[in-house]
């Protein structure tokens, strides 16, 4: 319980990082600095993995692939999985129904002043509305629209309107489905020979590869239960410096400037920044979760309450913080002509929103687990029954209704953490 709960710190710090990143592209937007001004910018050094929010959405990816078939790894129950991949679409679909629906009530009553903001900032990422496909107004923004974004469009087709920060539903979902079908293949073979894993876990990259690269993050992550499955655990020290390079390497934003000057490398590999970013963010990523996962006994710190807390937080936070920042935080900056006013309005009014969603997510997990509980027990009492009848004549047998009874008491709203992400998914992710 305990590393669970310092996969919900990181989770937690994940969503704090895309925050920090939108405020920088919103706000400063040369500190950001794209493409030729990545030289002058943040991105020279270290400091920019506070607010590298491409990283951590990675980050969020690989901790949603990880937590999402960790039950099945203890159990090796196909309803498992099966449950997982029925159940994924609705736990993800309500908080995100909800931020978006609050979003068109924005755009109905004209409280967005991002445009207005953007012509100050000089952002271009602000003035469309955090790379929004299309700019709503009070006109065209629909709450009928909303609904079909916010229930499914977001993760079948990658829509993102009423919320830009929803472009990572969609890798969130169909990544999920990824580590869903994988997983099975994987896990067999990681108990036949380890190495047959390792390869199944590169053909599974490679195959999300033909898709995007986006994807990848998913099968990549299964590598972790690979490596905890080995006898080997890094003392103190290995584990702190395995923390300290995955950290450094997730300041990586795919430009070959300042201390990452030596990843120009990777720039006659690949022609697109993202998948070069990709290249050092995924593999950090499972490092540090695997530097996490080996401790066994965390510090508090990294795992006590405020670690849950920031965890319960995450997915909400991450919701919200593109509207905050469009209207709260565009409308700050207007009446004071301060850009750092305008962030701290930002950064409190997405905490104090993102509130209120957290509860709602909690309650919604909750109401899920308690529905699909009822269900499994419903046909297991069923076929309990059938198996009942027999049992005189098979009294020898083993029946996996009466195995692990601890693990058949978890509930399985458990399984499911957001993504964060998950955006720069549940995650992250998000409990995603």
């Amino acid at each position: 319980m305990r590393k669970d709960a310092s996969l919900e710190f990181l989770r937690g710090v994940a969503a704090l990082v895309v925050l920090n990143g939108h405020l920088l592209r919103a706000f400063a937007p040369l500190a950001e600095g794209d493409g030729d001004q990545a030289a002058q910018s943040l991105k020279r050094g270290l400091a920019f993995v506070a607010f590298n929010g491409g990283s951590a959405v990675y980050l969020f990816f690989v901790l949603s692939s990880y937590v999402l078939v960790k039950r099945y790894f203890q159990s090796r129950k196909a309803e498992d999985l099966l449950l997982g991949a029925i159940k994924r679409l609705p736990r993800l679909a309500g908080p995100v129904l909800v931020a978006v629906l609050s979003s068109c009530i924005l755009f109905k009553l004209d409280l967005y002043f991002f445009s207005d903001a953007a012509a100050v900032t000089q952002s271009t990422w602000l003035s469309r509305f955090g790379n929004a496909p299309k700019l709503l107004s009070p006109e065209t923004a629909s709450f009928a629209d909303a609904f079909m974004e916010g229930a499914w469009r977001t993760f079948i087709y990658g829509d993102k309107s009423y919320d830009s920060s929803l472009w990572t539903m969609t890798v969130e979902f169909w990544g999920s489905m990824m580590t869903f079908a994988l997983a099975p293949i994987i896990f067999s073979l990681q108990g036949r020979w380890m190495l047959l894993s390792w390869f199944g876990v590169a053909a599974g990259t490679f195959l999300a590869l033909q898709f995007s690269f986006l994807v990848c993050a998913f099968p990549a992550s299964l590598l972790l239960y690979s490596l905890l499955a080995m006898e080997f655990r890094p003392n103190r020290w290995v584990r702190g410096a395995m923390v300290t390079v995955s950290v450094a390497l997730l300041g990586y934003a795919g430009d070959a400037v300042g201390i990452y000057r030596p990843f120009a490398v990777l720039d006659f590999a690949a022609s697109d920044i993202g998948l070069r970013q990709a290249c050092v963010a995924i593999p950090a990523s499972i490092m540090l979760v695997y530097a996490m996962l080996s401790m066994d006994d965390p510090p508090s710190w990294l795992s006590g309450k405020a670690a849950r807390f920031l965890g319960d937080l995450s997915f909400p936070l991450y919701l919200v913080h593109v509207p905050v920042i469009c209207s709260l935080g565009s409308w700050v900056l207007l009446a004071s002509d301060s850009a750092a006013l305008g962030a701290a309005a930002a950064i409190s009014g997405s905490i104090l929103a993102a509130l209120p969603l957290m509860a709602f997510n909690n309650w919604w997990v909750q109401a899920l687990g308690a529905l699909f509980d009822k269900n499994q027990t419903r046909r297991i009492g069923r076929h309990g029954a059938r198996r009942g009848k027999g049992l005189s004549k098979h009294a020898g047998d083993s029946s996996p209704l009466l195995q692990d009874p601890i693990e058949s008491r978890m509930s399985l709203s458990r399984v499911f953490a957001p993504n964060e992400i998950s955006a720069c998914s549940e995650p992250v992710a998000s409990r995603r």
